[in-house]
């Protein structure tokens, strides 16, 4: 007859399981952590931001690159929403129609949306302020997102085309969404 207890390895490989275990559970079931401490806006927003993003990397991109963005040439970025803005008053109205943005139901309020373009250097600094083109000009669209509360982001990292020195060594595009 065996007399052993359970020695302390037997107790740190159980442990050790249990908590890979736990750990493995959360990483894998999207959201559960820290999604019900996320404002039902953002959650709603979420695929907004997403969805404008990846709708602007992909429709001002040069052909044939990743992520270099177009941005002071015809048909680039700082032109289509500068164009986007003066139509609409202030409002990505182009944008959000283009992307399929505008569909606003009961359940989903019409959504209101600022890019900008903010430099690896502001970043690195701690803040997000947007970049500034070399005629003085914020590379920054739509209304202001300052004092907002439960704003939806995505980020997408990218380099301009026809910008000095604004993306060194990369940029981030960033629409925020409420």
């Amino acid at each position: 007859m065996d007399s052993r207890a359970q020695t302390p390895q037997d107790f740190a490989v159980g442990v050790s399981v249990l908590l890979v275990t736990i750990i493995g559970v959360l990483a894998f079931v999207q959201d559960s952590a820290v999604g019900v401490y996320e404002s039902p806006d953002v959650q709603r927003n979420q695929p907004i931001a997403d969805r404008a993003a990846t709708y602007l990397v992909e429709n001002h991109s040069v052909e044939g690159t990743r992520n270099l963005i177009r941005y002071n040439t015809s048909g680039g970025i700082n032109e289509s929403l500068n164009n986007d803005i003066a139509k609409h008053g202030g409002t990505l109205g182009d944008l959000k129609s283009s992307a399929g943005l505008d569909t606003a139901t009961q359940r989903r309020t019409n959504a209101t949306l600022n890019v900008s373009v903010v430099n690896a250097s502001s970043l690195k600094a701690g803040t997000r302020d947007p970049a500034v083109d070399d005629h003085d000009q914020r590379l920054a669209w739509g209304p202001d997102v300052a004092d907002r509360d439960n704003v939806a982001t995505a980020s997408r990292v990218v380099k301009l085309t026809n910008a000095t020195g604004q993306c060194d060594p990369v940029c981030w595009l960033v629409v925020r969404v409420w």
